[in-house]
């Protein structure tokens, strides 16, 4: 057996050096993933990416944010025209939450990432073009303003002109006080025993 030389050795080095960033980059994945699934604080408000509860300032910055996100997927990514997003995106409620989360995808993948990691890949291939399948295929709003060249607001059934099993106007407010109250009215006042349930009150 021959004495590895300093080439072997430093060919070695690269190569260990190289597993670890690995390594670490996946423990790092994997302790993100424990702290989605079991949270060190409990999560008792909605985080800086619902819109529905977005106070100004941060729905400012997150609009700013996503437009320029946008921008740079149209213009880099090279799209087909018919998976070309619209300018028109922001006015359609389901693109805005699907870039978004695509956003928020896209931050976990390229921030603060150092050295070789396969998030980047993952991204691409797991997240963006899927959602911009998605966001584009037939017969969805951006889809429906690519092919017609011209933003289409999207048709929703209203209550003037939606109509119940009987023929009648269908009244949003009373059919779901209604189902809420059946619901309620069959479901019992104590929740039977099961053996998980049991074994808990036991212990």
């Amino acid at each position: 057996m021959t004495n590895p030389t300093p080439a072997d050795l430093a060919r070695t080095l690269a190569e260990l050096r190289t597993r670890h960033l690995e390594l670490t980059d996946t423990v790092e994945h994997l302790v993100d993933a424990l702290e989605t699934l079991h949270p060190s604080q409990p999560r008792t408000e909605p985080g800086e990416w619902s819109w529905q509860y977005l106070d100004t300032d941060r729905a400012t910055t997150l609009r700013h944010q996503l437009h320029d996100f946008v921008t740079h997927i149209n213009t880099r990514e090279e799209l087909p025209h018919h998976q070309h997003i619209p300018p028109c995106w922001h006015h359609h409620g389901r693109a805005v939450e699907d870039l978004t989360a695509l956003y928020a995808a896209w931050q976990d993948a390229y921030y603060d990432t150092n050295g070789p990691t396969s998030a980047l890949i993952h991204y691409r291939d797991r997240w963006l073009w899927p959602t911009l399948t998605r966001l584009t295929d037939t017969n969805t709003p951006l889809r429906r303003c690519i092919d017609k060249n011209q933003h289409t607001p999207w048709y929703e059934p209203t209550t003037t002109d939606y109509l119940d099993t009987d023929g009648h106007l269908y009244d949003r407010s009373t059919q779901l006080t209604d189902h809420v109250t059946r619901d309620i009215t069959t479901r019992p006042h104590v929740l039977p025993d099961t053996p998980r349930h049991a074994e808990s009150i036991n212990q």
